[in-house]
């Protein structure tokens, strides 16, 4: 009589593996936030059950540590993005280098960003709310930038440093989601340029 050995997960520390079970509950995600279950996560994760089990006490403990956790790594990648002054680099240039920072970490995580700038069907509503109150806060020190940029350009007091602030958000926003929806056409080189063709147009 034939048996078949059981396959066991590698062992990992907690932390490791929390990480590991997270990371394959986002990869589902795309497909709908129906597709994320217990044992969908499992499976993807190549463990059992219990081992999800050992570290999320349900479906909804899960994903709330997912939404969690992504919402303060998309946080922490906008704000590195960001320029602080300009002292180094003028307003026109800092804002083309922030807006290729900001593309190149939605290519190296299109899952997270996906969640964050195409939140598919089934998206908790919390997560929504927590990502526009990120949102606002990010635009309010754009506006700052973009105030502070026109004072350092100089002879452009015409210009609505307000308005400026939103037309840079929707820009790098735009740019964010033609990458995810259609990356062979849509180039972090061919976004950038034009953004700091439109930067550089404001002299």
């Amino acid at each position: 009589m034939s048996t078949t050995r059981r396959k066991y997960a590698q062992r990992l520390p907690p932390a490791e593996r929390r990480e590991q079970l997270l990371d394959a509950a986002l990869s589902l995600i795309p497909a709908g936030f129906d597709t994320v279950t217990m044992e969908s996560v499992a499976k993807q994760a190549q463990v059992t059950k219990p081992v999800l089990y050992d570290l999320f006490a349900n479906r909804t403990d899960l994903i709330s540590a997912l939404l969690e956790r992504e919402a303060g790594r998309a946080t922490e990648q906008v704000l590195a993005a960001l320029p602080t002054d300009f002292a180094t680099r003028s307003p026109d240039d800092a804002f083309a280098d922030a807006v290729r920072v900001f593309v190149n970490a939605v290519v190296e995580a299109p899952d997270r960003w996906r969640l964050v700038l195409l939140p598919p069907e089934g998206t908790p509503r919390e997560f929504r709310t927590q990502v526009e109150l990120v949102r606002a806060g990010v635009l309010a020190q754009i506006e700052d930038l973009a105030a502070l940029g026109l004072k350092e350009l100089g002879g452009l007091d015409d210009l609505d440093s307000e308005l400026l602030g939103h037309a840079m958000l929707a820009l790098a926003e735009m740019s964010g989601r033609l990458v995810l929806t259609d990356p062979e056409k849509f180039t972090p080189d061919r976004l950038v340029a034009l953004v700091s063709r439109i930067a550089h147009g404001l002299r």
